[in-house]
């Protein structure tokens, strides 16, 4: 810290925070004289922060603001002076700590009675860390803040808070507060922000516990479990509300009984899961359409039913529209005075909507950054989309639409980057040719019919994350363009007749996490680079960015993928998606022996080898693929032994083997345990558990496999080499050679009378010559 500082002997206010201090870059600070200092902010200084700056600190007399927040404190890094002589301190931010223990800190609160904003977020804190002085000695407390800690709302918690008379904001979100709402809570009449959601209260809600809060601003009841029936109209009075949030409660809000008037006009309106009007109709409430501020509106998954009313879309205001996963039907309706709707987002999936897609329709969002109408009964051709020219997510899933994509939606589209249109019928038709879309982040074009092959080209598609076109009927070789997506990182081609072989191009996609080119016309050998490939060498995420807006309340679009891994076909999204790593080769005509180099695969969760004519031994190298929890290679012609290192995948979850030509014993230690019959039916060689059949060996199973390799050696040493062969050819010449010729040499006698036999035998033949 510079020296200088030390001079400025009326500066007011300091803010050092998210620095890297320590004890030495604060040599004079101690000693120099501050005392005009009224607001200090040392937020996010740990792990460095230095503690000889908290003693500094107790002399600091007319300190009215003071933020010491993430830094981790505890009782034995702060000094008792600390809040002796801060009396007359005014907001105190010890927000993001580690107090839960701080019993000497929290009760030095107690002596702060100037104290208006006090904020113990995020610090661990339970029932028995609080002091009951704290809400006794505090009259003037205007806002306090104790959310994100572990406090289950004992007996007297509430009655407690009660007494702050003068409290204006009350945050309780995020503890494990049970029972039902205190009805003292109707008694705090400067209330204007309360905030009790994410936490266990249940019970009914009094409808008169809200009547006297005519100050109240913001209401967040969200994420509990309060039940019963709740009048929207006990909040007709409250003429100051601009936010409400309802969401993920057990009640039934009903907005349309009794017959009210709303005297508020709201910004913000969450009734997200709330069973709204379940006993009216599940009609949109209608005292929406006399809200003319409101700028968000989340009315998903309460089966609401009926049609889309104009007003509601074309709400001048209206920034912000969900009514996803609900029963509402007809059509997407045109604007009664041809107005331009100001939305940024329209979500609408999930619903019975029918009918077509009108180009006028459209053009009355000029605006929309994201629209989100997959799951309903849509049909036709697609507009043109071309004065949507901020649109980044378009998702228009499930539907019955047909025809080929719009130029709008495939070129030169600077802005869109979640482009999802599978599971519709554009049957017949070639795949569109993407190029120029320079934030494209996210293809989704599965189950959809295109045929064909793939363009020869697509280019200049530089962020490419995701790119989905299983489920075709797309034909011809995989082109070597996709190493041109430097950041392609899921890439599923299955369920298609692509042919020929895997192009060696693949390999050069280091950051390929996902890799499924199932149920196709591959052959070939299995390149042995693909065992190069980063992504599966080195364990990292992928990066899946949601798109999200205002808040993760109100629109949070998740990637998801649709996978087939251990077994089961599921949708992967969020962190989970970001960690997988698969490669899935299965249901193709891959023949050979599988590259020793996949072993090297060490960071992959899944590899899928089934279903191919694979031939040879499976490698030992898989013993490295740690990380492993599901291998497939059944149904191949793999042959020897199981080999006994894959004990130790101790992540391997899944494993079949089945029908192939395996022999010996399985291994079954560690998670081989684990493993039922069914992962090595077909396997006729197999034995020992969990099979039936029993190895039986007439010497202990290694000796006798020594043994029999010893035999086998020695045959092949011995009986089946060229060398004998031509050895006993060579003897036996030699002795029928030497057996004959040896006596004739040896006697007289048997020379004459075997010469004397030849003689008859030659005029023998003569005599049958000349006859014939």
């Amino acid at each position: 810290m510079p020296e200088a500082l030390c001079k400025l002997r009326n500066l007011k206010e300091l803010d050092l925070s998210f620095n890297p201090l320590n004890g030495d870059a604060l040599p004079h600070f101690q000693v120099c004289s501050l005392a005009s200092l009224e607001q200090l902010h040392l937020s996010g200084i740990y792990p460095s922060f230095p503690l000889p700056l908290l003693r500094a600190l107790c002399g600091l007399k007319d300190m009215r603001k003071l933020d010491l927040s993430h830094n981790n404190l505890t009782d034995d890094s702060m000094p008792h002076c600390l809040f002796d002589d801060l009396s007359y301190l005014e907001s105190l931010d010890l927000s993001g700590n580690n107090l839960k223990n701080s019993h000497h800190i929290l009760s030095a609160l107690c002596r702060l009675r100037n104290l208006k904003r006090l904020d113990l977020s995020d610090n661990f804190l339970d029932d028995g860390s609080i002091p009951t002085c704290l809400f006794e000695n505090h009259s003037v407390l205007e806002s306090l803040d104790i959310s994100h800690n572990n406090i289950r709302g004992s007996p007297g918690f509430f009655s407690g808070i009660c007494k702050l008379r003068n409290l204006q904001v009350l945050n309780l979100q995020d503890n494990l507060i049970q029972g039902g709402l205190d009805p003292c809570v109707g008694g705090m009449t400067f209330l204007v922000s309360l905030d009790l959601s994410f936490n266990h209260f249940e019970g009914t809600i009094s409808s008169s516990i809200f009547s006297n809060l005519t100050l109240l601003e913001t209401l967040r009841l969200s994420n509990n479990r309060f039940d019963g029936l709740f009048l929207f109209a006990s909040f007709a009075n409250l003429s100051n509300l601009e936010a409400i949030d309802l969401t993920n409660n057990e009640f039934e809000v009903d907005t349309e009984t009794p017959s009210w008037v709303p005297s508020f006009q709201l910004v913000s309106l969450d009734l997200r899961n709330t069973r709204l009007n379940q006993n009216y109709g599940h009609v949109i409430p209608t005292f929406i359409s006399k809200q003319h501020k409101l700028k968000t509106l989340s009315l998903s998954y309460n089966a609401l039913q009926g049609s889309v009313p104009s007003w509601l879309l074309y709400n001048s205001t209206l920034l912000m529209l969900s009514l996803r996963s609900n029963r509402l039907y007809g059509e997407i309706p045109a604007s009664s005075q041809f107005q331009a709707s100001n939305l940024l987002i329209l979500d609408v999936s999930d619903n019975c909507l029918g009918s077509t897609l009108p180009t006028n329709v459209l053009e009355s969002f000029p605006n929309l950054l994201y629209l989100n109408l997959s799951n309903n009964a849509l049909e036709g051709t697609l507009p043109s989309f071309d004065n949507m020219l901020e649109l980044e997510v378009l998702d228009l899933s499930h539907n019955f639409l047909l025809g080929k994509l719009p130029p709008a939606l495939r070129q030169n589209h600077t802005s869109l980057a979640h482009l999802v249109l599978s599971n519709n019928n554009f049957h017949g038709e070639d795949m569109p040719r993407f190029s120029n879309m320079s934030n494209l982040l996210y293809l989704h074009l599965q189950n959809d019919g295109f045929i064909g092959v793939l363009p020869a080209a697509m280019f200049n598609l530089p962020v490419l994350k995701v790119m989905d076109i299983s489920g075709n009927n797309l034909s011809g070789n995989v082109p070597d363009y996709f190493p041109l997506f430097p950041h392609l990182a899921i890439l599923i081609l299955a369920r298609n007749q692509f042919h020929g072989i895997i192009p060696v191009s693949l390999c050069q996609m280091q950051k390929l996490h996902i890799l499924d080119m199932s149920a196709n016309l591959f052959s070939g050998v299995l390149p042995s680079c693909l065992g190069n490939i980063t992504a599966w060498m080195k364990e990292s995420q992928v990066l899946l960015l949601a798109f999200m807006w205002l808040s993760p309340s109100y629109t949070n679009y998740r990637v998801k993928v649709p996978l087939t891994t251990k077994g089961n076909a599921l949708s992967y999204e969020g962190i989970p998606l970001s960690q997988m790593t698969i490669l899935d080769l299965s249901m193709n005509h891959f023949t050979s022996e599988i590259p020793s180099q996949l072993g090297q695969l060490v960071a992959l969760r899944s590899l899928n080898l089934s279903h191919n004519v694979l031939s040879g031994h499976m490698p030992e190298s898989f013993m490295n693929l740690k990380k492993l929890e599901s291998l497939d290679l059944s149904s191949n012609h793999l042959i020897g032994k199981i080999p006994p290192q894959m004990t130790q995948l101790d992540s391997l979850s899944t494993l079949n083997l089945a029908f192939n030509h395996l022999s010996g014993r399985i291994p079954f230690e560690n998670k081989f345990v684990t493993f039922e019959a069914s992962s090595y039916r077909g396997n006729k060689e197999l034995c020992g558990p969990p099979l039936e059949n029993d190895c039986v060996f007439s010497s202990p199973p290694q000796q006798h496999e020594e043994e029999e390799e010893e035999e086998e050696d020695e045959k092949q040493g011995i009986g089946e080499s060229d060398f004998f062969f031509f050895s006993c050819i060579a003897v036996a010449y030699v002795l029928g050679f030497w057996s004959v010729i040896a006596p004739l040499l040896l006697s007289r006698n048997w020379r004459t009378t075997y010469y004397a036999k030849v003689d008859s035998c030659i005029e023998l033949c003569k005599e049958k010559l000349h006859l014939s």
